[in-house]
């Protein structure tokens, strides 16, 4: 990709932006919500170990970062695979990259200067292609955070079974039902059937 993107454009700012990740390896496509490091005008992102978007990253070296306020797609990509209806395969100089249909905006990037651990990797982000399909003006609502964070706590809860990441659920769940609208209380109701 030749020009420069503007990354605020795209609502990726200083620190970390929780995004939507989708990859593929061969015919089959994986999303999973991911924050997105950001240190001046470099992204990276780290993922641990084992997980599909790993598998897919270290085998393709490359990934879409999709930006949603959709509470039920944080929800259901942390938990579940997506419907194949919510993908679409976007080509991109001669390359297929799998994009999320109903982001508010997505940029393709390839993996480079790849670094892994025994835990992890940290790979930086170097733009491809990019598409905006919505102009993305809300005011931040606490209820998506709520949830974005309850999200966050309970694949804790899954690899540890600690019951303080239960009480951080609750927690996250009371400022839902307090704040958000019904898109979040839904995702809510569907978060803590997965536990």
């Amino acid at each position: 990709m030749d020009k420069k993107i503007n990354y605020d454009d795209f609502g990726l700012y200083e620190g970390i932006s929780e995004t939507i990740v989708t990859t593929n390896r061969g015919w089959t496509a994986n999303a999973a919500p991911m924050g997105i490091i950001r240190k001046k005008d470099k992204l990276f992102v780290r993922m641990f170990k084992g997980s599909n978007t790993y598998n897919n990253v270290l085998s393709e070296k490359s990934l879409v970062v999709n930006i949603t306020l959709d509470p039920l797609v944080f929800v259901n990509s942390t938990f579940t695979d997506l419907e194949d209806s919510d993908f679409e395969n976007v080509n991109l100089g001669g390359r297929n990259f799998t994009a999320l249909k109903k982001a508010q905006c997505w940029i393709a990037f390839d993996c480079t200067n790849t670094k892994i651990t025994s835990e992890a990797l940290v790979t930086e982000l170097v733009p491809v292609g990019t598409r905006m399909n919505k102009i993305m003006i809300r005011a931040p609502n606490r209820g998506l955070f709520g949830v974005i964070e309850a999200c966050i706590h309970a694949t804790r809860y899954k690899l540890t079974s600690d019951d303080k990441y239960l009480k951080l659920i609750k927690a996250y769940g009371d400022i839902v039902d307090k704040c958000g609208g019904e898109d979040e209380k839904e995702a809510m109701k569907l978060l803590y059937g997965y536990l």
